[in-house]
């Protein structure tokens, strides 16, 4: 025991000084004795772990519990002791963690305040929106917008335009800015009746920013060319046009493009509810230069298929990984929307990602015709929506311009799913042209409709094959690493393909057959039917009448 240890009065001690002491000096003894036991409760306390521990190692204790119970586990922490009270209030990250803008505003200050000049991440989902006190607390701290790093907001768009109207643009600069993501939903009651985001906002200057996404906005391309898209760090660009509401900004291809060409960091670009393209400038603006997007690796496209054809055909995405383009409408003319699925296939096919494909599926389901291309290895992903192709030119030049894809005739798994009308509006050379560029395929699915016709052009190739070996003739099989051959339920297209697996077992082509149809009764009788249907003598409407699917008419869901 050291020097000051033995120095403490005992209580045996402490009785004997007391004895006959005055009211005043009790008193006074007391308060010493208060106060000693606070100071001798403080030194104990330093000799805890939890207290002794580094500062830095106690700030990410903090922070843990400031990502588990926000503001409230910040405060608690606060009032465990003196130690834990200052690395606490003297941690400005802890309390940009905890800010809050649901809190009663005086509340909200002191977080604020105690976050000191760190960079603010603010996130706004439409349900905070319910309560007035998270929209007064944004105006409130508006004119520090220079100090955000995030900001996501989802609210009604007047509410978020007169944010940004009180935003003090006098810098011109957003130092701290990384993401900024805006949704404007739509609203039909106060505040006002603002719907473009200001060109305030567009033209600033943000060096950092990495993440711009608009939702629901109007905005002009001219400001957002001069300012946010200027970043040369911006990876992500998410643009979503309104829907409901006619837009008073409509950005040409070319107006586009020019912007997109200065932004060489892009990596992620989706733009959704473009507005129509203007037809008559259509043409003019294929002939500007191609805009060279280096970094892009997805693509994420809709408008209609004049716009489509437009943007694929201006610009080229050399490192793409990802293409989504839907095509929603189109107000062309038979013979102009024939020329336009044909130029739109061109832009497709330029800048379809290169990497091996192994599945393709093509589905044709309530007017549209879905075209997925999928390579499982490196992840490389093609789809596209193309709407209204009920005619055998457009469809069949989209399967010709497939086929004329280099990384698509790795392909092993075909899927063809397919309407019986449309199947009947293509013919028999579209098929062929297809089938001869994919010679790696081992799968081949043709859905749950009855498909006889593709069926008998795999046959009349098999038996052509084998007339031309018994002929000492060279000949090509279709599909030559065919194994498998998926059809509907259906015992005419199942013996069907037993028929084309017999044949295309002489040519060395085999595939697996459906033996155990020739135990049924009527599978002669079946076989013969489909002979004179191959023949000739059976019409294809007879061949088909009894091979519908219940369920599956092109108005079926998907």
């Amino acid at each position: 025991m050291n020097a000051s240890a033995s120095s403490i009065v005992s209580p045996d001690q402490l009785a004997v000084i007391l004895e006959g002491a005055a009211l005043a000096e009790l008193d006074k003894a007391l308060a010493n004795l208060s106060a000693s036991t606070l100071l001798v409760a403080y030194q104990r306390n330093k000799h805890i772990p939890a207290v002794r521990t580094n500062q830095d190692i106690l700030e990410i204790i903090f922070s843990v519990v400031t990502d588990r119970q926000g503001s409230a586990g910040l405060r608690s922490i606060s009032q465990v002791c003196r130690e834990w009270r200052k690395v606490a209030l003297e941690a400005p990250l802890l309390w940009q963690k905890a800010l809050s803008l649901s809190v009663n505003p005086k509340w909200m200050f002191e977080m604020f305040r105690r976050t000191m000049h760190v960079p603010l991440t603010i996130r706004i989902g439409h349900q905070d929106f319910r309560r007035n006190v998270v929209y007064l607390n944004l105006l409130h701290i508006a004119d520090q917008f220079w100090r955000f790093e995030t900001l996501e907001i989802d609210a009604p768009y007047p509410y978020v335009c007169e944010f940004f109207g009180s935003v003090p643009f006098d810098h011109g600069e957003a130092p701290q800015l990384r993401v900024l993501s805006l949704c404007g939903r739509n609203w039909h009651g106060p505040p006002g009746n603002d719907e473009a985001l200001p060109d305030e906002l567009l033209a600033l200057s943000a060096p950092n920013l990495e993440y711009l996404a608009f939702d629901n906005f109007f905005f002009g391309w001219g400001a957002l060319e001069s300012g946010l898209a200027r970043s040369t760090k911006l990876s992500v660009l998410h643009i979503c046009y309104p829907v409901e509401r006619d837009t008073p900004y409509t950005p040409s291809i070319s107006e586009l493009l020019a912007t997109l060409a200065s932004i060489a960091s892009l990596q992620e670009l989706r733009l959704r509810n473009v507005p129509k393209a203007i037809n008559e400038n259509l043409f003019i603006e294929w002939d500007t230069p191609t805009t060279v997007l280096p970094a892009l690796q997805t693509l994420d496209l809709q408008a209609n298929i004049q716009f489509c054809s437009g943007f694929l055909n201006g610009v080229k995405a050399p490192a793409l990984v990802e293409l989504d383009v839907e095509c929603n409408t189109t107000d062309a003319a038979d013979d102009a929307y024939q020329f336009m699925t044909s130029t739109f296939m061109i832009g497709v096919s330029t800048n379809v990602p290169r990497d091996p494909y192994d599945v393709l599926t093509t589905i044709y389901r309530k007017g549209k015709l879905w075209v997925c291309l999928r390579a499982s290895q490196t992840g490389a992903f093609c789809r596209i929506i193309v709407p209204q192709v009920n005619d055998g030119p457009a469809l069949e030049g989209i399967l010709r311009k497939l086929a004329d894809i280099p990384s698509v005739h790795s392909t092993k798994s075909l899927d063809i799913v397919l309407s019986n009308d449309v199947h009947s509006k293509v013919t028999e050379e579209a098929w062929l042209y297809l089938f001869e560029h994919l010679n790696m395929v081992s799968s081949l699915n043709l859905g749950s409709y009855p498909v006889p016709r593709i069926l008998k052009i795999l046959y009349r190739n098999a038996r052509g094959a084998l007339e031309a070996k018994i002929q000492g003739k060279k000949s090509t099989v279709l599909l030559p690493l065919l194994e498998t051959i998926t059809v509907a339920a259906s015992s005419k297209l199942c013996v069907l393909v037993d028929m084309i697996a017999e044949v295309r077992e002489t040519v060395d082509a085999p595939i697996d057959r459906y033996v155990a149809l020739r135990e049924m009764d009527t599978y002669h009788a079946v076989r013969e039917h489909i002979t004179s249907w191959l023949d000739g003598s059976v019409t294809d409407a007879q061949m088909e009448d009894d091979n519908e699917s219940v369920g599956d008419s092109d108005d079926a869901e998907d």
